[in-house]
């Protein structure tokens, strides 16, 4: 199931055999809510639609949309995107897992970092501003961090947000 690149369309060129494969693919995952035969017979509608057009997709298909092999060989292409399509839900909770803890790994190196370096002026500037604005005195910054700054700048402002909500 997983080589089934490998395992169809052996009739084909191999660059028509790629192109072939992820356009009927991504035609797969469009209209996933319908049956395998009826998936089969849209694209096979659509490709002759094409076709009278004088701007069929592929060519080289024209002559294969009648043939037994070339739609057993959709058929398997179908299988195979409703295979994987199907693995990627089951392992969606993992991936939103693996995403979270990442995230949290970012925010303790950012943190780590931010403990390292010395505040910026403008940091300083805007904790003075922010403390004088909420009446909060001001801690001493001589050996503060950026860290530190930022987690005194956000005390203050969830104060006065809890503040204002207890008003309300």
């Amino acid at each position: 199931m997983f080589y089934i690149k490998n395992q169809v369309f052996l009739y084909l060129t191999p660059r028509q055999k790629a192109m072939l494969f992820s356009y009927f693919a991504s035609f797969v995952k469009k209209n996933k809510n319908l049956k395998k035969e009826d998936i089969i017979d849209k694209f096979i509608e659509d490709e002759n639609y094409y076709y009278e057009l004088n701007n069929p997709h592929f060519e080289f298909v024209i002559e294969l949309l009648s043939d037994e092999n070339f739609i057993k060989d959709l058929g398997l292409v179908v299988d195979y995107v409703f295979f994987e399509l199907e693995q990627k839900e089951k392992l969606k909770p993992i991936i939103e897992k693996q995403k979270q803890f990442q995230k949290e790994q970012r925010k303790c190196a950012q943190d780590f970092k931010m403990s390292k370096l010395k505040p910026t002026k403008k940091q300083l500037f805007y904790y003075e501003k922010v403390a004088k604005a909420h009446n909060v005195e001001m801690k001493d910054t001589k050996d503060a961090t950026r860290l530190d700054l930022r987690n005194w700048i956000m005390e203050i402002i969830d104060k006065s947000e809890d503040n204002n909500e207890n008003k309300e």
